[in-house]
């Protein structure tokens, strides 16, 4: 073997390895979106948000809450702490690695205000959006159903790409779309007729959370590849926890006239016990997209949104595993985050964003070039 053919097939090894530890990341932050979710739907059940949620007297006599707050208020808080925590956990990680400094330069340039560009979109309008869903869906008891509607965020990213930036639209990802739309039809149609109109405005919200995302996702293509992936994601997620407790939060108290209760509700979440599952939850949640970054950047972005797309089946194992199996949030062993038709519905839409993101024809074609 020549010089130069052992030099060619150890650079292909290294871009294997590369691409198979891209996936790896895309695949990884996927699993710790559905422990993001796990988490933050637990922290709304403990300490006084199970009592807010409960609908009664809350802390010292306080009378209970409007369905309005309840619905609204109480998501754009909670997605505050879990967002504020998360770009703090993301703070913690660009001092570990010294670009700190970077930080702020980046969030001066371009690609910077993109990236803020994108935590607007993605926070509070799809992040509150998404924790309204599961709210809802956990009063109607059954929080899992919601969150394979929210991963329709993969193909509503790939028509509004073709609508805003006239990018292509293969038959392929036409194939996916329509599987994961129906598939979402399937598990929000079921979800209706099982729980009632609560899991119905819960899908509803899941899909609006999905519109932002699929949004964001076509916004942040430009911004995320010329930013270090531990800095765009702090970007994102410092804006987007500011924006939602210091603007949404108290905002939407005043628009339900019930701007008298901001300074309660603040202070009551800030020494409640849930608050340190907020932190964890913040925690899951800045892997859950900065592994998304990473992978995207190695394996390229097609194929990390299909892996990171497998929240849609994650995140209802997790829900389940965390309250149901582990009994941590009061519920039973046998607590079904999905019925068994929607588990399929789950797993056959993770093939429709698998679609969506990559060609099988052009992948078998490949395979059998390569044998």
């Amino acid at each position: 073997m020549s010089m130069d053919q052992r030099v060619a097939e150890l650079r292909e090894e290294r871009r294997r390895k590369y691409f198979v530890r891209g996936v790896a990341f895309a695949i990884a932050s996927g699993i710790c979106y559905g422990m993001y979710t796990g988490t933050l739907t637990l922290a709304e059940t403990q300490g006084v948000w199970g009592e807010w949620f409960a609908g009664t007297e809350w802390g010292a006599g306080n009378p209970a809450l409007s369905a309005f707050v309840i619905t609204f208020v109480l998501a754009a808080l909670a997605a505050g702490l879990n967002d504020i925590f998360s770009g703090i956990w993301s703070l913690a990680v660009c001092a570990k690695n010294r670009q700190l400094g970077d930080f702020w330069k980046t969030v001066k340039t371009r690609p910077g205000r993109i990236m803020i560009l994108c935590a607007v979109i993605g926070g509070p309008l799809a992040t509150i959006a998404y924790i309204i869903g599961l709210n809802s869906a956990t009063a109607a008891g059954n929080p899992g159903v919601i969150v394979p509607i929210a991963a329709l965020n993969c193909a509503i990213g790939a028509i509004l790409g073709r609508v805003f930036f006239k990018q292509e639209l293969n038959a392929h990802k036409i194939v996916g779309i329509i599987i994961c739309l129906c598939t979402g039809a399937l598990i929000g149609g079921t979800s209706f007729a099982a729980l009632g109109p609560e899991a119905l405005l819960g899908c509803a919200f899941a899909f609006i959370a999905a519109f932002g995302w699929g949004f964001e996702g076509c916004v942040a293509g430009f911004g995320t590849i010329l930013i270090d992936y531990r800095i765009g994601i702090a970007i994102r997620q410092v804006t987007a926890g500011v924006l939602e407790l210091l603007v949404m939060f108290p905002l939407l108290a005043i628009i339900g006239g019930e701007a008298a209760c901001i300074p309660d509700l603040a202070a009551a979440a800030l020494t409640s016990p849930a608050l340190l599952i907020f932190v964890l939850s913040g925690f899951f949640a800045m892997p859950a997209y900065s592994f998304w970054y990473k992978g995207n950047s190695m394996c390229g972005a097609a194929l990390g949104m299909a892996c990171n797309g497998m929240y849609a089946f994650w995140g209802p194992f997790f829900i389940w595993l965390i309250m149901g199996v582990l009994n941590i949030g009061g519920m039973a062993a046998d607590y079904p985050p999905l019925a068994p038709i929607q588990w399929i519905g789950a797993l056959i839409m993770v093939v429709g964003i698998f679609c969506i993101a990559v060609d099988p024809a052009s992948l078998f074609r490949k395979k059998n070039q390569e044998a």
